[in-house]
């Protein structure tokens, strides 16, 4: 057992405190396990964000915030501007949260989008054949090591990249007489790749593709649409490549729906339960959960979440699910992507206190050791210390029950667990 050293320091802070324990202690008791934390944006007022991929840990999201790509740092608070303007965005990143790949539009240099990777260690490194030609990414697997999106080929056709060469190896696919095409979803190992295209005798269609270990196309399969519909996107897949998640269109921006096909199923498309309304997208997949929208019988867009088993039948309202985190009025709108070992969701929503579209982080899982603020398993007085000396400010780590603010609750939940996993 770790013995738990209490110092002159941590006594002081004990006595500084004391006249908020009673107060706190109603307050603690209703602290909810999930917790919802609201992003921001480059200004304290005004300016839109979303967020579009997040790590194992939670500490970093990347997205777009006032027309810049953008790495939420929350271990350190801060914000890093990685393509300032441009109507430049971060999609996705990987596990650890040192690599995310992204694009801009329009570029810095003029024309369409331009494809660019970030690291932490390296910063801004433009992805092949950027800056001089268009490209674009949209995932990248959790080792960060491959990337999808698409690119300029003869025609613009579904690209992977391998982000461990340097520079980045870029490789496109034109399978079943595909004229032009995207690359949304990757599975873990870098070897199937979902997405949309358009080919002779087969209009526009979700695809997948098989790779072998060179990367060839090994096999390739086209993806129907549900009856009466007319096309399908794929927009996510499983880490092993197994289930891919979209839509299924009936009429192009107005009327598509939720839809999944699994090899284990064929391929075949099956429509997913909905909200009621005409408009629906399911984004990502990890595990046996999907996320994504739906929109409601009032035309009002709201982020879901679907279990794989009974994904046709029910789907879940993370606004009603979530309803204690979102009582300031606050809505849920579009669950973009999961973490890869799918605790964290993010997205964007409605953000009543600023009166804006901004990004959100929703942590689904309660903390294995509460009042733990930097993770080493033990509740002492690193933790107390961190908190206090971020009173006052945001949505970084110390902001333990995500009210958006750190204050004497969250120094609170800290005491009281005070010597937890020691």
């Amino acid at each position: 057992m770790r013995k738990v050293r209490v110092n002159r320091a941590s006594v002081a802070l004990w006595a500084r405190l004391s006249g908020v324990l009673l107060t706190g202690l109603m307050t603690l008791a209703v602290l909810p396990a999930q917790r919802l934390y609201w992003l921001g944006t480059l200004t304290e007022t005004g300016g839109v964000s979303y967020a579009y991929g997040v790590s194992n840990d939670g500490l970093t999201v990347v997205g777009h915030a006032n027309g810049s790509a953008v790495v939420w740092n929350r271990a350190a608070n801060t914000i890093i501007v990685v393509l300032q303007g441009s109507d430049s965005r971060l999609w996705a990143v990987s596990a650890d949260g040192s690599v995310a790949v992204g694009n801009t539009y329009p570029d810095p240099v003029g024309g369409p989008e331009r494809a660019f990777m970030w690291t932490r260690q390296n910063g801004f490194q433009w992805l092949p054949p950027a800056p001089g030609t268009f490209c674009w990414t949209a995932d990248i697997t959790p080792s960060g090591r491959y990337a999808v999106g698409k690119s300029r080929a003869g025609d613009n056709l579904p690209t992977l990249w391998d982000l461990s060469q340097n520079p980045p190896v870029r490789r496109a696919y034109a399978p079943q007489g595909m004229w032009l095409g995207d690359a949304y979803g990757i599975s873990d190992d870098g070897r199937i790749i979902a997405g949309f295209g358009h080919g002779s005798g087969w209009g526009f269609r979700g695809i997948v593709i098989g790779l072998r270990d060179d990367f060839s196309v090994a096999w390739s399969r086209i993806l129907a649409p549900a009856s009466g519909h007319s096309s399908c996107v794929a927009r996510g897949l499983s880490a092993d490549g197994a289930v891919v998640v979209g839509t299924s269109v009936a009429s192009w921006f107005s009327v598509y729906y939720p839809a999944m096909w699994r090899a284990a199923n064929n391929w075949n498309p099956e429509l997913l339960a909905h909200l009621g309304g005409s408009a629906g997208v399911a984004y990502d997949i990890r595990g046996d959960v999907i996320v994504g929208f739906c929109r409601n019988a009032s035309g009002q867009n709201r982020a879901v979440r679907w279990r794989l088993a009974t994904a046709t039948t029910q789907v879940e309202d993370l606004n009603q699910t979530y309803a204690s985190l979102l009582t300031d009025g606050s809505r849920l709108e579009v669950a973009w992507r999961l973490s890869a070992n799918g605790r964290y969701i993010v997205g964007w929503g409605y953000h009543a206190p600023k009166n804006r579209t901004e990004a959100f982080l929703l942590d689904t899982e309660a903390s294995s050791t509460r009042g733990d603020v930097n993770g080493d398993g033990c509740v002492d007085d690193a933790d107390l210390l961190e908190v206090l000396f971020a009173v006052g400010g945001g949505s970084g780590i110390e902001d333990l029950n995500g009210d958006g603010v750190v204050d004497d609750a969250d120094l609170l939940e800290v005491l009281f667990n005070f010597g937890s996993g020691c």
